[in-house]
């Protein structure tokens, strides 16, 4: 074979050369836009050529620059596979005055979570690590809410009664000497809350708005006065110490004032004891059986007190007008003598 025929020779077998170059770099693009896309490429493995063969050179050449672009794809596979991982996120625990919650964020920082989670500390508020922490897979972070806020309080002591027994009070009068006032204290606290607990209270501020005063009564002891001692009765009715009054007029039918006309007379007082005792127990009762003296408890016609005295005369005291005229002008009779004695101490003293 001649030279001429050799070198032709020589030259086709050197053009196929570059064209398995080209072609083996369009080949790894393609491999690259595959990875790139989410492919998964396998690179089988090449027999290298036989460095005596002609274009042995170019084909390693190619093989080198395989080789090259095989370890850039696999970097930029790895590279997204990290990308994807870190768009997961971590899985953390946050801890928020004792209340756990499990969570999965792409924060970096343990301020970058609080924030994601909504989550707004102040400088009283305890976090169990510094904000700029990284967040790591498994952590935990914990939050203690430390709050402080004031408590306005109205205490009010109750006044008491103080009872001062009185011997010039009759006995079981009551009379008020000091009006009792309730003492009222305002205070405000201020309180430590944390962790929704109270930790801390102390005052910041009290005033007394009114003072206790108690109520001071004055309790009477004294005995009611004793009956005075009869006066003496003149033996007429011109004594005088007796009242005199104008005639009564003649009562009739079988009213109190009929009755006690009729005992008079059998007693053998005249016409003006009659009116003396009309007018004195008119005063009195206004002729009421049944009249009781609301303050004393004095009872019936002639106002006994106490009204059951009336019984020696009989035991319908209560309901009988008759039985209550016969006791009181027995009465009349040994205390005054006649009844216009009777009204004559009772003008002058008020009672008889």
């Amino acid at each position: 074979m001649s030279d001429a025929v050799r070198r032709a020779r020589h030259r086709e077998v050197a053009a196929p050369a570059n064209h398995v170059r080209t072609v083996a770099r369009r080949g790894l693009h393609a491999a690259v836009l595959a990875v790139i896309a989410g492919g998964t490429v396998a690179f089988a493995g090449t027999t290298a050529p036989d460095a005596s063969a002609p274009g042995a050179a170019v084909t390693a050449s190619a093989s080198a620059e395989a080789v090259s672009i095989d370890r850039a794809v696999a970097g930029l596979a790895a590279s997204r596979f990290e990308a994807r991982t870190s768009l997961e996120g971590v899985a953390v625990e946050l801890v928020i005055d004792g209340a756990a919650e499990q969570l999965t964020t792409q924060a970096a920082t343990v301020a970058e979570l609080l924030t994601s989670a909504g989550v707004l500390v102040d400088q009283d508020d305890v976090v169990s690590a510094p904000l700029s922490t990284p967040l790591t897979a498994g952590m935990t972070v914990e939050v203690t809410t430390v709050d402080v806020v004031d408590e306005h309080v109205t205490d009010t002591d109750e006044h008491e009664t103080v009872e001062e027994e009185d011997e010039s009070l009759p006995r079981g009068e009551r009379e008020v000497v000091t009006e009792g006032v309730d003492g009222v204290t305002a205070t405000t606290y201020r309180i430590t809350m944390t962790g929704g607990e109270e930790t801390g209270r102390e005052v910041v501020a009290r005033a007394v708005v009114s003072e206790r005063v108690d109520e001071v009564v004055r309790v009477g002891t004294a005995e009611p006065e004793p009956a005075p001692e009869p006066e003496p009765a003149a033996p007429s009715s011109g004594d005088s110490s007796a009242a005199s009054v104008p005639a009564a007029a003649a009562p009739t039918g079988g009213s109190p004032k009929a009755i006690a006309a009729d005992m008079v007379a059998a007693r053998g007082w005249g016409s003006d004891q009659y009116s003396c005792l009309e007018v004195l127990w008119e005063r009195e009762s206004n002729w009421n059986h049944t009249a009781q003296n609301p303050s004393s408890g004095a009872y019936g016609i002639p106002q006994s007190l106490p009204g059951s005295k009336m019984a020696s005369a009989g035991s319908d005291w209560r309901t009988n007008p008759a039985t209550q005229i016969t006791w009181g002008l027995g009465y009349i009779s040994g205390r005054y003598g006649t009844p216009c004695g009777a009204l004559g101490h009772s003008n002058s003293h008020g009672w008889y």
